[in-house]
């Protein structure tokens, strides 16, 4: 990465202090080894190699006449390699990516009761970890910059433009959530880009919660127009619901499904020619349940069990993995059938297991695994952070693991370190 940018981007933000914005600043260094087939029919062989990424967000809230809180989020990217891939450096040596990832303003227009939100805003009921099948609507995380910690949760996501009504009565709250469709041509996405993703479909999500003793019940309905207007128009559905409680002092237990009228993939036609053909599964149901365990003050496990009905199964799931592993050792220009749904995400059935320790006032430590079930694939990682008031440091080490013919052997990716230095102002 060029010193002299991220000279630049570091003295920038830092200079917005003195307008009153709070942020972070925070620098991934991340050497990493992956398989990869320097031309077709060649052997296959490892490649390492560092990607380099500066990312910086500044945020701040203002109070409005008539009771408004306005409250924005900006976010900037420094990456040295935005695709992963060593053959494809930026030509400018580092590549310049920036968004406004949230900006909205809100109002309690009775207090207590009736609340409006206005703008661009983050939509996250799910309180999964590893994976997060409440969140219908989530965009991922901003720039695709890789994570030293496993949570599905980014931490920084572009919000979608739109508008809310929350109602609360008792133990009970309403929230009705519209976003628009926002599309526009490609020569006026140069200037938008910078403002917002475009919006390919109009969404609208209810949700109701309900506050019962320990325990919290929340329900969801997610309503997606396609092309409406048009001949061809659609309408999706997805619904769900989850349940989040204590059981006693130090246990906490999670459950969420949702159920989608349907979803596409790509499934395998033939794996010996990598043909492929487009499907359209209906009703497709994902749900996830885990726990939290405080073992004492310091230490805690979690362990969670993720099903995801668009995920393949049997002979279908044996045909996904020696497509995948065909498409490696030839280096075809074929589909990424495997990547999909995202990484190491082609079965059905997964697990998560954490163990996080806090070792002192500052510093936390953790260990943990994903695991496919069906093949008994996974990945695991360490990592450990040190926080302090003004910068933190931390460093986490992950790597593949399992048998030929499993999930994990026919990911590119072999084995990741990720230095991490904060700073906040």
């Amino acid at each position: 990465m060029s010193r002299r940018a991220l000279v630049a981007l570091l003295v920038g933000m830092t200079s917005l202090r003195a307008f009153g914005l709070d942020g972070t600043v925070v620098t991934d260094f991340v050497p990493s080894a992956a398989r990869i087939i320097p031309s077709p029919g060649s052997a296959p062989m490892q490649a390492e190699t560092t990607r380099a990424t500066t990312q910086a967000v500044a945020g701040d809230s203002a109070t409005l006449p008539g009771g408004w809180i306005l409250s924005g989020t900006v976010w900037t990217l420094l990456d040295s390699l935005p695709t992963d891939d060593p053959r494809q450096v930026p030509d400018t040596g580092v590549d310049f990516s920036s968004r406004l990832l949230q900006l909205d303003a809100r109002c309690q227009v009775v207090p207590g009761i009736l609340m409006v939100d206005l703008g661009k805003q983050l939509i996250h009921p799910s309180s999964g970890f590893f994976k997060t099948p409440l969140d219908l609507i989530s965009r991922g995380a901003a720039g695709n910059v890789p994570q030293s910690t496993p949570a599905a949760s980014p931490q920084w996501e572009e919000g979608w433009v739109g508008a809310k009504v929350v109602g609360i009565v008792g133990d009970w709250s309403f929230e009705d959530f519209l976003a628009p469709a926002l599309t526009w041509s490609a020569a006026a996405d140069r200037t938008l880009q910078y403002l917002s993703l475009q919006q390919s479909a109009w969404q609208n999500q209810v949700r109701v919660d309900v506050h019962m003793g320990a325990a919290d019940l929340q329900f969801l309905t997610l309503v997606t127009g396609i092309g409406l207007g048009t001949s061809g128009q659609a309408l999706h559905v997805q619904t769900g619901a989850g349940l989040d409680g204590n059981v006693g002092d130090n246990l906490t237990v999670r459950a969420e499904a949702t159920l989608a009228d349907s979803l596409d993939r790509l499934a395998v036609a033939d794996a010996a020619s990598l043909s492929v053909v487009d499907q359209t599964r209906t009703w497709v149901p994902r749900a996830l349940v885990g726990s939290t365990w405080s073992i004492n003050a310091e230490l805690s496990l979690m362990a969670e069990y993720y099903y995801d009905g668009l995920g393949f199964f049997g002979d279908e799931y044996a045909s996904a993995i020696q497509y995948a592993k065909n498409r490696w050792l030839t280096g075809a220009d074929a589909p990424d059938l495997a990547g999909q749904f995202g990484p190491f995400s082609l079965g059905r059935n997964y697990t998560f297991l954490r163990l996080a320790d806090t070792i002192t006032d500052q510093i936390t430590g953790q260990g943990w695994t994903e695991i496919n079930l069906q093949d008994l694939s996974g990945i695991m990682g360490i990592g450990i952070a040190a926080k302090y008031d003004h910068w933190g440091i931390s460093g986490a080490f992950t790597q593949t693991w399992g048998g030929d013919g499993t999930e994990a052997q026919v990911l590119p990716y072999l084995w990741q370190l990720d230095a991490e230095l904060q700073f906040y102002f």
